[in-house]
């Protein structure tokens, strides 16, 4: 997918394209990203629910136990936060920071 893209990006400063316009391009990188946010949602709300788990239940979790476990579910959560705003990050942009006309 994206050695079409570098092909086309190539190939067009020759003059020549196969086919693919700019729209195709756009259209193949959304989807991608798209493809990556299910998976990318999917983990961020089951390591939520550990991580809260483990939080609620920090009295009945031995404690060295608990200061394992916990940190990782917390960096685990921020990854995908992280990487969750990255994949929607033309929403975000779109929807929260302001720009001049």
């Amino acid at each position: 997918m994206i050695s079409r893209v570098v092909d086309y990006i190539k190939n067009k400063k020759r003059g020549r394209s196969f086919g693919m316009d700019m729209h195709r391009i756009k259209r193949i990188i959304f989807m991608n990203k798209q493809k990556l946010l299910k998976p990318v949602n999917v983990m961020m709300a089951i390591d939520f629910v550990c991580l809260s788990g483990t939080a609620m239940f920090d009295d009945a979790i031995p404690k060295d136990i608990y200061g394992i476990i916990h940190p990782i579910f917390g960096y685990i959560f921020v990854l995908c936060v992280v990487f969750h705003v990255f994949l929607n990050w033309v929403w975000v942009k779109s929807n929260f920071i302001i720009t001049k006309k």
